[in-house]
């Protein structure tokens, strides 16, 4: 079929081919992406929310690290535990490794508590029914 088509057409069909081929990886890891992205935006909302609490903890505002690290605390106390309960993050100190295992962590948790809310509200519409 090719072989009868002009060369504007051949070039259509190349470029044609090409986009399928470009998009398809793309929409194949986008379901986990999506998932990913709304706990960062969770994760992001609560560190948001964060903030604005310590700003009125006067524990909270001696120093930029003190108040980073209360922050940290904030969104979750487990991971930051975890992470840098050990070793807290000093003055001037960027660490992005142990950054990005906070964030997968309090992913982790907040995914955890989604599940463990999900079963809970399947059993109880369980004994619901189960009580008509």
């Amino acid at each position: 079929v090719v072989g009868h088509m002009g060369p504007i057409a051949r070039i259509l069909v190349i470029a044609l081919v090409a986009m399928l081929v470009c998009t398809a990886p793309a929409e194949a890891k986008s379901n986990k992406q999506r998932r990913t992205q709304s706990l960062d935006r969770e994760v992001n909302a609560r560190r948001s929310e964060c903030e604005e609490e310590m700003k009125l903890d006067a524990r909270c505002g001696a120093s930029q690290i003190d108040f980073d690290n209360c922050i940290l605390r904030c969104v979750s106390e487990t991971c930051y535990d975890s992470v840098y309960g050990a070793d807290a993050l000093e003055e001037g100190e960027v660490d992005v490794v142990r950054g990005r295992t906070f964030r997968s962590c309090a992913r982790n948790e907040l995914r955890n508590l989604k599940v463990a809310e999900n079963q809970r509200s399947k059993e109880d519409a369980r004994r619901s029914a189960e009580a008509m």
